[in-house]
């Protein structure tokens, strides 16, 4: 893909201070690249091609062949990956047997997708990126975005502890901010970065705090909420405990904060036995980490949970032991085989999301039944993963996209021309670069 600056100014390569796993390092290079979207950094040479395939590698995952024409128009359009670059993602994935190319001569005709599973998927791409190596640019971006993955942070914390020159770390700063996956507030007089991908909604109440208290206490926190999701808040302050891990006054000050103030969404369930009570859930994902035809579809999940954990902890008589197997059953049989009297009231607000309806079997009793769309089904997949393993994948799939991938060229071409055109952009250079680069022209 082009580079508008010769090699003689671009940064050298230098070994990071710390090494993520090469499937966090994948994942890093995705949020960055779709962030950009069509802009252009002077500084990266791998990483957007990284960025790109790990991007067309989840949206092309399970389809069957897609005419490469086709390919490139849906790409360009939806996924932000030039047209002009997209014969060198497709060798990419070829290289790594993600895709299969049917060709004539030296023309692509189709692409046959073999994309992995999503572990699979990233770290496969992260080892083929940290082989090819990155410029220390791209590496302290990575590194930038793993810190604030977990948790946004000082800016002069991030300054004193990435070993890399100031300029440079401003400079990764800035360009995180043009490319929208780094936000600086400013706090009680600090500067506070953090990553819009994790922390989307109320990021001023997250600047404030790590303003306040640090960033250690606001990551503790979010690291115990992920190994739990969905906790009621009122169990965590009867026990100031979450998943065995004990909570200080001031962790509890700092949920209930957060709580409060929206910034971990906690949805709410009303009872006659327990009254309301409020589930607690990290912060719902953004960007690279949720295509906008998801959202609906994840805070229908939250619900899901919310209810499954009410009958966990909060039940009048028969709680449920095992939050993964219910669920598990519900994924599979779309209703569960037991009625019971406190149903109507634990899945109400699955009734009003229209994910599910109440069969009334007499006496008080109430059968829960999923209603069976695309999009339920879907909801009860992120919730299970969301009880089992804190995170749900497959939320970075833009459905639009892939729907387009399987319609014929003249469709998607209409669809194409109907739409704004896609412009490319540069990220501007810094004072230090301009110069550098009108030296070498006048030479």
């Amino acid at each position: 893909m082009p580079n508008p600056i010769p090699p003689s100014i671009t940064p050298s390569p230098k070994a990071p201070s710390t090494n993520p796993e090469p499937a966090e390092v994948a994942a890093r290079c995705h949020e960055i690249q779709t962030g950009l979207g069509l802009a252009e950094v002077p500084e990266f040479e791998h990483l957007p091609a990284i960025g790109m395939a790990v991007r067309l590698a989840l949206h092309i995952r399970g389809l069957p062949p897609v005419n490469y024409e086709t390919l490139r128009l849906v790409a360009n359009h939806f996924l932000g990956i030039p047209a002009v670059g997209m014969k060198t993602i497709i060798e990419l994935l070829a290289e790594v047997e993600f895709v299969k190319l049917q060709t004539e001569g030296k023309t692509i005709k189709a692409v046959v997708p073999n994309v992995p599973y999503y572990e699979t998927l990233y770290s496969t791409l992260g080892t083929y990126a940290v082989d090819a190596g990155f410029n220390e640019a791209e590496e302290l971006s990575i590194q930038l975005l793993c810190r604030l993955s977990k948790s946004p942070e000082k800016v002069d914390t991030l300054k004193s502890s990435l070993g890399a020159d100031q300029k440079l770390i401003t400079r990764a700063i800035d360009v995180g901010e043009q490319g929208a996956y780094v936000r600086v507030h400013r706090s009680r007089g600090r500067d506070v970065a953090l990553s819009p991908t994790y922390f989307s909604e109320n990021a001023e109440i997250y600047a404030d705090m790590v303003a306040g208290v640090g960033s250690k206490q606001v990551q503790k926190l979010m690291s115990v909420l992920h190994s739990m999701q969905g906790v009621p808040l009122s169990l965590v302050q009867r026990t100031k405990e979450i998943a065995g891990t004990k909570l200080s006054d001031d962790d509890l000050n700092l949920l209930l904060r957060l709580a409060q103030d929206g910034a971990v969404k906690p949805p709410s369930i009303t009872t006659p036995h327990a009254g309301e009570h409020f589930f607690l859930f990290t912060p719902t994902p953004s960007g690279a980490a949720l295509a906008p035809t998801k959202r609906d579809i994840y805070e229908k999940a939250m619900a899901i949970v919310a209810a499954i954990r009410q009958g966990q902890f909060l039940s009048a008589k028969y709680a449920i032991r095992s939050p993964g197997a219910v669920l598990y059953t519900l994924k599979n049989n779309l209703k569960l085989g037991k009625a019971t009297t406190e149903a109507t009231q634990q899945y109400r607000k699955l009734v009003h999301l229209r994910v599910a309806r109440l069969v009334d079997l007499g006496n008080g009793f109430s059968e829960l039944h999923i209603v069976d769309t695309p999009e339920n089904r879907e909801a009860l997949n992120i919730a299970y993963q969301l009880v089992n393993a804190g995170v749900a994948s497959g939320t970075e799939v833009d459905q639009s996209a892939r729907e387009a991938l399987q319609k014929d060229q003249s469709f998607v071409e209409s669809l194409v021309a109907s739409g704004e055109l896609q412009r490319r952009h540069k990220v501007s250079l810094t004072q230090e670069q301009q110069m550098e680069l009108e030296n070498l022209f006048l030479k």
